[in-house]
């Protein structure tokens, strides 16, 4: 199954607990420098993950089991965007594995 890791219990991923599965609903391609502060601080737990001030990122767009949604950006690569962009519509594993 395909999987997608966490480094911190996000409250994005309340109700997601690592050996959860989510879908991807969505990818998106962004620039760091066009997203709000207010996004940038809902994805990052208001700064919990450390991310450039610029750059070019996904946004990947993932469904719980209850049906919310939430994102996690990723950085973008060609040969990230094409996994990614084939795995939409599939179920991931969510993985947590908290950094000490």
């Amino acid at each position: 199954m395909n999987t997608i890791k966490f480094s911190h219990t996000y409250k994005k991923l309340e109700g997601v607990s690592s050996g959860s599965v989510v879908l991807l609903l969505q990818v998106i391609q962004v620039r760091l420098e066009d997203l709000s502060k207010a996004f940038l601080e809902y994805d990052t737990d208001n700064g919990t993950y450390k991310l450039p001030s610029y750059g070019d990122y996904l946004m990947l767009i993932f469904q719980k089991e209850n049906e919310q949604i939430f994102t996690t950006l990723r950085p973008n690569n060609a040969r990230k965007y094409i996994y990614y962009q084939c795995k939409q519509g599939q179920l991931f594993k969510v993985l947590i594995e908290e950094q000490k």
